[in-house]
């Protein structure tokens, strides 16, 4: 996969990520906080409180984990894909860091909370992620 390609694909990404956010972000919108709800009943598996009006606290963690989640689609789309694009490797790898002390946290917070089925969707978010960082066309590896 060519670098303009994997740089694309970070932009799809991002754009996923920046949807994602949008729709967690609309918890505290009780009228509107369906997709919300959803995302969240789907996180601990299986769907069974769809139903259930969603507390003052969780309205208030789902809007600061989209507020961060809608910070990193920025940082991938504006910063990691033209990373990638360029071949700047200090960014590529500092974006995998960044990433992995994500996935870590958020991890470890999930199963000590028994909610272990989010780490399942946390990783393919980190594959998504990872793909274009990791992968490496034939023009990077002849050496100049």
């Amino acid at each position: 996969m060519s670098r303009s390609t994997r740089s694309k694909f970070m932009l799809l990404i991002s754009g996923i990520f920046a949807f994602y956010a949008v729709l967690w972000g609309i918890a505290p919108y009780e009228s509107i906080n369906f997709p919300s709800r959803l995302i969240l009943d789907s996180l601990d598996w299986p769907i069974d409180n769809l139903s259930t009006p969603l507390d003052k606290n969780t309205m208030l963690l789902s809007a600061i984990g989209a507020g961060l989640l809608g910070a990193i689609a920025v940082f991938l789309g504006g910063i990691v894909a033209p990373a990638i694009k360029e071949g700047n490797k200090t960014i590529m790898h500092t974006a995998i860091s960044a990433m992995l002390v994500w996935y870590v946290i958020d991890g470890a917070g999930s199963i000590a909370t028994g909610v272990a089925s989010n780490v399942v969707f946390n990783s393919v978010y980190l594959a998504l992620i990872l793909t274009p960082l990791l992968w490496k066309d034939k023009e990077e590896d002849t050496p100049a």
